[in-house]
């Protein structure tokens, strides 16, 4: 699986690249779609597969997951938390090239449906649609915040996904092993939350 050596890079960018990342973003959301044209066409090529595999969005989905399991007080995770918005978008977008590949053999009965994989991935569209700014704005914040909170499901099935449907034995322990260390942040935090919130 190329996804840690994605994410790895991905903070890298976030953290060094924050305002370019936040002033260029929407000819980032216009520059990702014609990325995504390409994977579909040229698909068959095998520089596409990370792309088509859906490796390339997770790495982007899991940037934003593992942010929210951080401590809030880094500079790392401030970096993070200021891109989540951008990165959730073309994550998205590239993650699309996934079902859409596989579409044709699913309806034709070639290709298992892989149930988990479209759960997430319908969670995932109100998540998408309202990562933009100018919708964001128009709700409520409590609405906003109950609906992102969708979020830890959609990641949940990705998991499950990732598990029944790899392609390897490496690839589904590279999976699980990716998620242990946002499960065990994201424990800890909400211990650490619930725990002050008892004292006060």
């Amino acid at each position: 699986m190329l996804s840690p050596i994605v994410i790895t890079l991905l903070i890298v960018i976030a953290y060094y690249l924050t305002p370019q990342i936040l002033k260029y973003r929407k000819q980032l959301y216009i520059g990702v779609w014609f990325v995504l044209l390409a994977v579909i066409l040229l698909r068959e090529k095998v520089f596409m597969t990370p792309f088509i595999k859906g490796f390339v969005g997770f790495a982007f989905f899991y940037v934003v997951m593992i942010t929210g399991a951080l401590n809030p007080k880094w500079k790392l995770t401030k970096k993070l938390r200021s891109v989540r918005a951008p990165y959730s978008i073309i994550g998205f977008v590239l993650l699309m090239s996934h079902p859409l590949n596989y579409a044709a053999e699913i309806l034709s009965q070639q290709r298992a449906i892989p149930y988990f994989g479209i759960g997430a991935f319908i969670i995932m569209i109100p998540l998408f649609i309202t990562s933009f700014l100018v919708i964001r704005k128009k709700m409520k914040p409590q609405t906003w915040t109950k609906l992102q909170r969708w979020a830890y499901l959609s990641y949940a099935l990705i998991l499950i996904h990732l598990i029944v449907n790899a392609s390897s034995p490496q690839n589904r322990i590279a999976a699980i092993i990716l998620f242990i260390p946002y499960i065990g942040l994201k424990l800890h935090k909400e211990f650490i939350a619930k725990h002050k919130t008892s004292t006060n």
